[in-house]
């Protein structure tokens, strides 16, 4: 009787010292203003609604942001009339598991669930960020409760950073509000980017930095697993389920035909649901993209919409206007299913280059703004790929300096890239100036700066400069801060979402 006294106490003491005063500081926290209501991950709520008060048969579409970026929903309506569609693909690091575990809350008798996450270890994982969903729930407290114990608890370990951050936006009242594409009002009703999206913007076509590798080191046992348990639920619900294939840009395919296929195999004989589509029909031409390897324009949505509806039909037995079954031709200009007019894909766009304006004498560094300059050109080795040339190493005699503005132009092209350890051997190099025509930045861009302090961007759309998914920040510094211009979307953009911490802000001056 005395134990079970002094367990009770000590389980009292603690709900005291620790449940109780986070129970009421989360209280206070959430019932202050939304922060993020403006950026994308707030469109999750919307995408979360949608799911649940369509009452009639849906087509929902799980997965990442290829989802939003390469789907028309209202396409897919016209050419299979009886179904609603859900396009509920967010990722923004949310993770692939989030999105299955909330697709959970309204899948009924005769819908029809398509898993599609992009071809990536991350989401083809079972990776959950805390931050983000805190952000992506930020007002809705009581989505908490979707998610499983062990989510629950990461959230827990990470919500005083995220509640301290929100009190800070709030005191300060600069809640984010991004520029560019990635805000919550690029979205339609059906969850899909509306916004027109008529090239792909990539340096050469392609972001280099991220290759698109198929093999079974993709095929985490875990996430294979927990797929087939989501095959098993949606199968408990008298529902059919699809695995499906992201688009993938061509030319950033690092794997042979042949692997693709075992691959493909392979992937086949572990899920417990059938394939919608072959993995070479996702194989799209580099004109159909816009600003990442796996994110399509506007032409491009179209391309795969109709894909995806092709391969519905032959899923479901519906024939097409032309009296085929599903299928797909890889043709533009004849596609399968002729009700769906497919564009060619669009030509890109070619950067201007703009020479720097020549000067006597260097322009101070506190005086730079980003704009177009050559004063440093002689320091640096260059290598030309496709229309625009690459940093690959800085020159022995310079390796002595200690700040730089990168150069903008050689030999009448744009300078866009900085490759890995071009900067090798610069110990004594502490600040770094990039300018806007950068658009690529390798792994270990910056390795070898041990004495590095502040990289200084000027491109306030932080979704025109891709660096490497990992390790952009190997052999640097460890101390090393990157500097944004106040009020620049980085934050809250697509592709700078593992650097958050190297984060310091500056404000540009007129």
């Amino acid at each position: 009787m005395k134990k079970t006294k002094k367990l009770l106490l000590k389980i009292l003491i603690f709900v005291l010292i620790l449940v109780v005063p986070f129970l009421t500081f989360f209280i206070v926290v959430e019932k202050l203003p939304r922060q993020y209501e403006n950026t994308y991950l707030a469109e999750l709520e919307d995408k979360y609604r949608l799911l649940c008060e369509t009452d009639e048969r849906k087509i929902v579409f799980v997965g990442g942001s290829s989802l939003p970026f390469g789907l028309r929903s209202d396409l897919i309506e016209q050419e299979l009339p009886e179904y609603r569609v859900v396009n509920f693909g967010l990722y923004a690091t949310l993770g692939t598991k989030l999105m299955m575990d909330l697709a959970k809350a309204n899948i009924n008798r005769g819908d029809i669930i398509v898993l599609s996450p992009e071809l990536a270890a991350q989401t083809y994982s079972l990776y959950f960020n805390p931050e983000a969903v805190m952000q992506a729930f930020d007002g809705f407290t009581f989505r908490y409760k979707l998610l499983d114990a062990g989510d629950n608890l990461s959230l827990f370990y990470n919500y005083y950073k995220f509640a301290f951050d929100k009190i800070s936006r709030h005191h300060r009242g600069d809640a984010p509000d991004p520029i560019g594409i990635y805000r919550h009002d690029s979205f339609n009703k059906y969850g899909d980017i509306s916004v027109d999206r008529p090239n792909n913007i990539m340096n050469n076509g392609v972001d280099s930095t991220m290759s698109i590798v198929m093999n079974d080191t993709l095929l985490d046992e875990d996430f294979i697993d927990y797929v087939n348990d989501f095959c098993s639920f949606v199968r408990k619900k008298k529902a059919k389920i699809y695995f499906n294939f992201s688009p993938c840009n061509e030319l950033a395919i690092a794997t042979s035909q042949e692997k693709r296929q075992e691959f493909q195999r392979s992937l086949s004989d572990r899920i417990e649901c059938d394939l919608l589509t072959d993995i070479e029909d996702c194989i799209i031409d580099y004109g159909y993209f816009y600003d990442t390897n796996f994110h399509l324009n506007s032409s491009g949505a179209i391309y795969y919409t109709n894909l995806m509806v092709n391969n519905l039909k032959a899923k479901l037995g519906v024939k097409t206007e032309g009296g085929n079954q599903g299928g797909n031709t890889q043709n533009p200009e004849n596609p399968s299913n002729p009700s769906i007019v497919v564009p060619k894909p669009p030509e890109p766009p070619k950067d201007p280059v703009v020479e720097p304006d020549p000067g006597d004498e260097p322009i101070p560094f506190e005086d730079y703004r980003g704009e177009p300059n050559n004063d440093y050109l002689d320091y640096f080795e260059y290598r030309l790929v496709g229309s625009s040339y690459q940093i690959t190493g800085v020159k022995d005699k310079y390796k002595d300096m200690e700040e730089v503005i990168l150069p903008s132009t050689y030999n009448g092209k744009n300078i866009t890239t900085l490759t890995s350890n071009a900067l090798y051997g610069c110990i004594n190099l502490k600040r770094i100036h990039i300018g806007k025509t950068y658009k690529e930045l390798h792994e270990q861009a910056f390795g070898g700066c041990i004495a590095l302090e502040q990289i200084y961007f000027y491109e306030t759309d932080g979704n025109k400069i891709s660096p490497a998914a990992t390790g952009l920040m190997d052999g640097a510094s460890k101390n090393v801060r990157i500097m944004i211009p106040r009020g620049a979307n980085y934050e809250s953009g697509y592709t700078w979402s593992n650097y958050l911490t190297y984060f310091d802000f500056f404000d540009v001056k007129d």
